[in-house]
């Protein structure tokens, strides 16, 4: 059995190998991709926050729809958690702080020396009222990148809101 291709089938080989999709890949005659693809990579960014209050010490869980979603093992606690004052009430984000986190009674240093992960209704027991995230921006700046580029991004959190993207104001 011989097979041909038309100029248009040519055409588009000829503008996937230009993109880096270079051989179609099927499954049970269904397409599924393209081999030899360029990769699509997200590098989350980092974020800053502002608190209810002072909470900076103290640690943070989240909460969504009324249920528990996020809290970390005593052993994810250490100072390279803790968030980073960069002045006028913003934080850069450490512990993976949401728009929804809430802050506990626990200090870090008291919740890194617990044996065990306190249970659900312990840490919503711990929980502060009121202290909660209030504002959040996402920075110019990957997570690993943004504790060598402190100054930048204060400079960057005093440029009008209309040119960041606020994640959360409350």
């Amino acid at each position: 059995m011989a097979g041909a291709c038309s100029k248009k089938t040519a055409d588009s080989a000829s503008a996937q190998e230009s993109q880096g999709l270079t051989e179609q890949v099927t499954m049970n005659g269904v397409a599924i991709g393209y081999r030899n693809s360029k990769p699509m990579n997200t590098i989350p960014k980092a974020s800053a926050f502002r608190m209810s209050g002072d909470y900076a010490d103290n640690v943070a869980i989240t909460i969504r729809n009324g249920s528990l979603s996020y809290f970390p093992d005593p052993s994810d606690i250490s100072d390279n958690s803790r968030p980073i004052d960069l002045g006028n009430g913003w934080w850069l984000n450490r512990q993976g702080i949401s728009a929804n986190s809430v802050f506990t009674k626990y200090t870090f240093d008291e919740y890194a020396a617990l044996k065990k992960v306190p249970s659900v209704k312990e840490l919503k027991a711990s929980i502060i009222p009121g202290a909660r995230v209030t504002e959040m921006r996402e920075l110019p700046f990957t997570i690993n990148e943004a504790p060598a580029h402190l100054d930048s991004i204060r400079s960057f959190l005093t440029t009008p809101q209309t040119t960041i993207k606020t994640i959360i104001t409350i």
